[in-house]
């Protein structure tokens, strides 16, 4: 499906149905699609004027090329029902806990495949985690973290998860930092120094109990942030309007200052599902790289395990 430029005389503010938020390197990246011009269109991210809904209904499938939900139900947890998520429906807890070591489903590529566990540091903040080797640097990215680095190989998804686990009971290292203690390492650009050391000094302590890779730090400094806020900017509800100066985007959150008042917290991982309506849309971006991209990455993206977020 091919993205076409808006139709002359149409509404300034389109009803759009968001897909997906993701990044593309350090650039980050929210997709929706224009129901009335039956395209995928892209929604710009350096500015911020947009009305976003409450309700959230499945995004639809993206097989060979985008499509609708046929039935437009509402959703949850996930973002698709389970008629659109076809095979994938039965492979979503293996996501959160492995239930094999890949060789129990057909989805052996997913769970299967080489895993690390890794150390992502935010500020002076250190948690551990884990992800395919291969998705690394790109996790990191998504997580919003400053620098990170993998300190234990795993044949497969299974082991990882075990030893993330017992990484973060031996070490009491958290799997999860709260949106408030991240926001709080916001008022400042990231220090090298601060992220090498304390990444150094935990990779020491887990060498005391078992061999850990030789990986150098990863730092992550290319984030899309043109300047940061005086004070740590708090979380703000992902329905309702949204406008003001955008600051930049870092994680899944978008950091902007609304006029006159001050710095806020948008969850972009929060709108696919949601309706929203921006002043303006992006149509240069074509709609089967958002196929290609999103068959990619399933399921593993919808492992949500940086900062806690409400329930919905």
């Amino acid at each position: 499906m091919s993205v076409h430029a808006p139709t002359e005389g149409r509404a300034e503010r389109p009803s759009l149905h968001v897909l997906d938020f993701y990044w593309d390197g350090f650039v980050p990246r929210l997709k929706a699609y224009d129901a009335d011009a039956g395209v995928v269109v892209a929604i710009p991210l350096d500015r911020l004027d947009m009305s976003v809904s409450e309700e959230r209904r499945c995004i639809g499938s993206f097989e060979d090329d985008y499509r609708p939900c046929p039935t437009r139900r509402t959703v949850g947890r996930f973002v698709q029902c389970r008629t659109c998520m076809g095979d994938w429906a039965e492979a979503q807890r293996c996501v959160f806990e492995p239930q094999c070591a890949g060789g129990s489903c057909e989805h052996r590529d997913f769970c299967g495949r080489r895993h690390v566990v890794y150390l992502a540091a935010y500020g002076t903040l250190v948690k551990v985690g884990m992800t395919s080797a291969a998705r690394l640097r790109r996790r990191g990215i998504e997580q919003g973290a400053d620098a990170i680095v993998p300190v234990l190989m795993c044949q497969d998804r299974q082991e990882a998860r075990r030893l993330e686990k017992e990484v973060s009971a031996r070490f009491r290292l958290p799997q999860e930092l709260r949106v408030t203690r991240i926001a709080a390492q916001w008022t400042h650009p990231p220090s090298r120094d601060v992220s090498e050391n304390v990444l150094t000094n935990h990779r020491r302590r887990i060498a005391s109990w078992r061999r850990i890779m030789g990986e150098e730090v990863l730092h992550l400094d290319g984030y899309p942030v043109r300047s940061y806020p005086r004070t740590p900017p708090t979380a703000a509800g992902t329905a309702g309007h949204h406008a003001g100066e955008v600051l930049g985007v870092k994680g899944r959150f978008m950091i902007y200052r609304p006029w006159g008042g001050e710095s806020r917290l948008l969850d972009l991982s929060d709108l696919p599902s949601r309706t929203a309506a921006p002043v303006s849309i992006d149509a240069r971006v074509p709609g089967p790289e958002l196929a290609e991209r999103r068959w990619e990455q399933r399921p593993l993206d919808l492992r949500i395990d940086v900062i806690s977020r409400q329930a919905h």
